[in-house]
């Protein structure tokens, strides 16, 4: 393996660390926004609003960096690529990144389905205010 590889490698390898942490946080965001949602705390939802963008916008930047990083050893973007060139890492490395991915890839789900939660949520608030605005303007219209 050559220097510049062994550098793309340990980047990328870093990133996953990071990646760990802010999907972490991204979690605990979207708990938080959960909580504030059911509590209608529009105040707190929006103060969130920047932090949250943030993190999603760091997290996509190293997502756009892991698939640059696959492409110049000559991968494509996809999980195969990423277990190959995890199995391709030196012994000492490899259980250890694995690990790290795996618990990434279960993190990333768990903050998908707190999302899907929340939106869920926001769906039926939005339904409720639909039906109750809706009522009220049938009992102002309606003829007596």
């Amino acid at each position: 393996m050559n220097q510049k590889s062994a550098s793309v490698i340990k980047s990328f390898i870093q990133d996953i660390q990071r990646d760990l942490a802010d999907y972490q946080q991204l979690h605990q965001l979207l708990k938080v926004q959960h909580h504030n949602m059911l509590h209608r705390n529009g105040e707190k939802l929006t103060a969130m609003a920047e932090s949250h963008q943030h993190l999603l916008q760091q997290l996509q930047q190293r997502a756009d960096q892991r698939t640059w990083t696959l492409n110049q050893l000559g991968m494509d973007n996809s999980p195969d690529s990423v277990n190959r060139l995890i199995s391709a890492l030196p012994a000492q490395y490899r259980q250890p990144v694995d690990q790290k991915w795996t618990l990434l890839k279960s993190l990333v789900h768990t903050c998908m389905a707190q999302n899907e939660r929340n939106s869920r949520l926001l769906m039926m608030q939005q339904d409720i205010l639909t039906q109750v605005l809706h009522q009220d303007n049938d009992a102002t219209y309606q003829p007596a």
